[in-house]
Parts: structure tokens; C-alpha cells; sequence
């Protein structure tokens, strides 16, 4: 019995290292914005999905000189030195954001 409970907890654990193996895949992070707005993203592959207004619109990666950016056409995402702002999404504008202090992965950039 000892020896079960004890394969059992290594499965377990060897199971959570798998799965912990790219943490910033999937997980959520929220932005505050200037004007009381707000919006999350997540990373998806090397895009983004954005959620803001009600409504989630997955960005793609575009060239920049400085910082990260991310476009559909519509809406961007430009992200340098701990502040973001997203255009063209819905209830909007999102401008002067800063990450929410409740995410658990710290920004490390």
C-alpha cells in the first residue's frame, strides 16, 4: 500500500514537470489601463489572444525596432519597457497599461 502511495506521488510530480515545461504558454496575463480599462492576453504559439470589449481577437507577431507588437489588421498590441497599448479592440481606448500585480508570473524582462 506504502509503495503504491508513493508511485502514485512520483507520477504526480513528474506529471506537474511536464506540464510546467512552458509556463507562458496559455497562461493568462492582465493588463490595467489608463481611463479605468482593462484587458488580458494570452500566448498562443507566437501569436496572442487578446481579450477587451467582450470580444477575443488572436494577434499575430510584426516587426518592430523596439519591444514586442502583435496585429490582425485592426487591432495592435505594442508592448516596450512594462507598458502596453492596444488599438482598434472593442471599449477602447486601452492606453498607458501596466501589468496587474495578481498575475503569478513575474515580468522578468
Amino acid at each position: 500500500m506504502m509503495r503504491s502511495m508513493i508511485l502514485g506521488a512520483c507520477l504526480l510530480a513528474l506529471g506537474a514537470c511536464q506540464s510546467a515545461r512552458d509556463l507562458s504558454q496559455g497562461e493568462r496575463l492582465s493588463w490595467s489601463c489608463a481611463n479605468d480599462n482593462s484587458f488580458s492576453l494570452r500566448t498562443v504559439g507566437d501569436s496572442v489572444e487578446v481579450y477587451a470589449g467582450g470580444e477575443t481577437n488572436r494577434l499575430a507577431p510584426v516587426a518592430t525596432e523596439s519591444g514586442r507588437s502583435y496585429s490582425n489588421g485592426a487591432i495592435t498590441l505594442t508592448e516596450a519597457g512594462g507598458r502596453a497599448t492596444l488599438s482598434g479592440a472593442n471599449g477602447g481606448p486601452y492606453e498607458n497599461c501596466r501589468r496587474r500585480g495578481g498575475d503569478w508570473l513575474p515580468d522578468l524582462r
